[in-house]
């Protein structure tokens, strides 16, 4: 899935939008990547002689992936990802507008600065469901393989 596509999904806009690909989806886990550019707005000021990237935007990173989860695995039964039909279904059922929020973070780990010309693996796994909230495991790795965050992040739908 490519940055068009994720943009018609999520409601998030520059510079919010963290991620810029979905690598891999089957229902209940995803893997996106980020691509992190010294052009991102945060790294003007975190921190000027040594550019790294907020470990909130981690956190970000994997609740932007969860949402595309989740959105994806309530498309799964009607469409082809890679199908025609599926902007069109998007703009449609306004699945931007449905997107929930980020409710509670759990023991979330950052192991390791990020910097301008890393690629992050944001990998998101549907953990457990309970009602209108649901508890995501994410795990975030360089483009080395090396862990940069993990945690859990618990997502309410709207």
């Amino acid at each position: 899935m490519n940055i068009t596509q994720i943009m018609v999904l999520l409601p998030h806009t520059y510079p919010f939008l963290l991620i810029d690909s979905v690598e891999n989806y089957s229902g209940g886990e995803i893997l996106c990547r980020k691509n992190v550019t010294i052009n991102e707005p945060f790294f003007q000021g975190h921190f000027p002689k040594q550019p790294i990237m907020p470990g909130v935007l981690l956190i970000e990173c994997g609740a932007q992936a969860a949402a595309l989860m989740y959105i994806l695995d309530s498309l799964s039964d009607q469409i082809n990802i890679s199908g025609t039909d599926f902007e069109k279904l998007c703009l449609e059922e306004n699945l931007s507008d449905k997107v929930g929020y980020l409710a509670s973070i759990k023991n979330f780990k950052l192991k390791t600065l990020v910097s301008p010309g890393d690629t992050l693996s944001i990998r998101c796994r549907s953990f457990i469901k309970l009602g209108k909230l649901s508890e995501i495991e994410v795990r975030i790795t360089n483009d080395s393989r090396k862990e940069v965050a993990s945690g859990r992040i618990l997502v309410s739908q709207k």
